[in-house]
């Protein structure tokens, strides 16, 4: 009974459905090697992908002009805008806030000591998740 209970959840957790990331960046641009290396170790593997027009996803996407930041990121559902704190998208993904659309590190917060994150709203709205 033990083995067939541990063979039903090895098969159950090989076939679970494992989110992925795209990354999005800019021709001219780069992430952070560091940030990339915490996103895969744990969030997903990313697969980064360069774009001549970020600023027009962005915009399809829902990202508000004032959070834009150095890239775009989609996980699941959700966007992703700047190098977004990997505890701030584990947490938001855990919640999925009603209504949210995703996350931002806006590019003016990149260099701050204590990072200010904001959720964005379909609408187009957004206020501050969280401070990381």
């Amino acid at each position: 009974m033990k083995k067939t209970t541990l063979i039903l959840l090895m098969l159950s957790i090989a076939n679970a459905e494992e989110l992925k990331m795209q990354i999005y960046k800019p021709v001219t641009g780069s992430c952070p090697a560091s940030w990339i290396t915490e996103i895969e170790t744990t969030i997903a593997k990313p697969e980064i992908m360069t774009l001549v027009d970020v600023k027009g996803l962005k915009n399809n996407l829902g990202v508000p002009k004032e959070l834009y930041s150095c890239n775009t990121s989609i996980l699941g559902d959700y966007v992703f805008e700047g190098n977004v704190p990997t505890e701030a998208i584990k947490k938001f993904m855990n919640e999925k806030p009603t209504g949210a659309i995703g996350l931002s590190l806006p590019a003016s917060q990149n260099d701050e000591a204590v990072k200010k994150v904001y959720i964005i709203y379909a609408d187009k709205t957004y206020k501050l998740y969280g401070t990381y």
